[in-house]
């Protein structure tokens, strides 16, 4: 799993040295150093190469995920979840808990900023949205569309995988996972450990501390489920909400804060008990029997089967990725 994040966070050094050196010399060609126009050119040219390394990063670990997904754990754990699953139950469950954690995150980055002036300082600088155009659109699409898409497949797709494996001693390359037995307590042990990965690409403290939480969430709603989509759309919900905080601040601040926090943190437990209800299922997996025909070739008769559906199918989907870009002002996107 250390090897997944240090190759991710490789990719998007490299790509941004690239990216950025071509960015810098186009703005002194038409700009010049230190120009409003140079300067607005590079803030703007950064939008563009965050999402052309997202775009990079897609191709590399989607057809990963495709590759290492096939007898995974998470594809036992998907294999007929979807027989009588109430999916527009947990879609709602889903965008219920997106938008109330976004809410009560702001609400402790407030908390925090009394404590902690500087830091926050650092962070607002960092998270604060400048694009302007065509360029603000793509921060939207980067934040909201290729963030979840990328950072599910990366962290709660591979990252998870081998977090898996390296708390199954047992696990055999020849059979997978098809075999293993997962306890309760080993995937929350490798979920944790994907989280705290999550937490560290994001390469600040504070993003990378809610990061840290709710990428322990997002591991769980994928374990549950088995679906990489249900994971993607909490995170789409979380970074989309973001957008919100600013607009509805004036109504949310009239409000004391210990009854903001008691709503919004009494939504976010409402939309993880409807999740959980919808979703009522241990979180060990117990062992299966294998076919010895099986066991001679190391690979299912059906992986399609066994698997089912874990990553969307749509091309473009596959072709996505993200890393995290600044939210709407005042909003804590992962």
């Amino acid at each position: 799993m250390v090897g997944v994040l240090a190759l991710y966070l490789l990719l998007q050094i490299v790509v941004s040295l690239i990216g950025g050196t071509v960015i810098v010399s186009i703005s002194f060609a038409v700009g010049g150093a230190g120009t409003e126009v140079g300067d607005a050119l590079f803030d703007n040219g950064i939008q563009v190469v965050m999402a052309v390394s997202q775009l990079i990063a897609a191709a590399i670990f989607g057809l990963w995920w495709r590759r290492v997904r096939l007898g995974s754990f998470a594809g036992r754990r998907g294999a007929g979840a979807s027989a009588g699953a109430p999916v527009m139950k947990t879609i709602a469950s889903l965008l219920l808990v997106g938008f109330a954690a976004q809410f009560f995150v702001s609400g402790i980055l407030g908390f925090v900023e009394l404590f902690f002036p500087e830091t926050m300082a650092e962070y607002a600088e960092l998270m604060e949205d400048s694009a302007v155009g065509v360029f603000a659109i793509i921060q939207v699409i980067s934040t909201v569309i290729l963030a979840p898409l990328n950072e599910e497949i990366v962290c709660r797709g591979v990252m998870l995988e081998y977090a898996m494996r390296a708390v199954s001693p047992g696990w055999d390359p020849r059979h997978r996972a098809r075999r293993r037995t997962v306890s309760v307590r080993a995937f929350w042990v490798a979920n944790v450990l994907q989280a705290l990965a999550f937490g560290v690409l994001h390469m600040n403290i504070i993003q990378g501390s809610y990061a840290f939480a709710l990428g322990i969430l997002q591991g769980w709603v994928f374990w549950r489920t088995g679906k990489l989509g249900y994971a993607m759309l909490l995170h789409f919900a979380l970074n989309a909400s973001s957008y919100l905080v600013a607009p509805l601040a004036p109504m949310v601040n009239v409000l004391p804060t210990p009854i903001v926090f008691a709503v919004f943190g009494g939504l976010l437990a409402g939309g993880i008990a409807m999740f959980e209800r919808a979703w009522h299922v241990s979180d060990a997996l117990p062992e299966v029997e294998v076919a010895e025909d099986d066991e001679e070739d190391g690979a299912p008769a059906d992986d399609d089967a066994i698997l089912g559906d874990v990553l969307p199918t749509d091309d473009a989907a596959a072709r996505a990725s993200a890393v995290s870009t600044g939210p709407g002002k005042g909003g804590s996107p992962l």
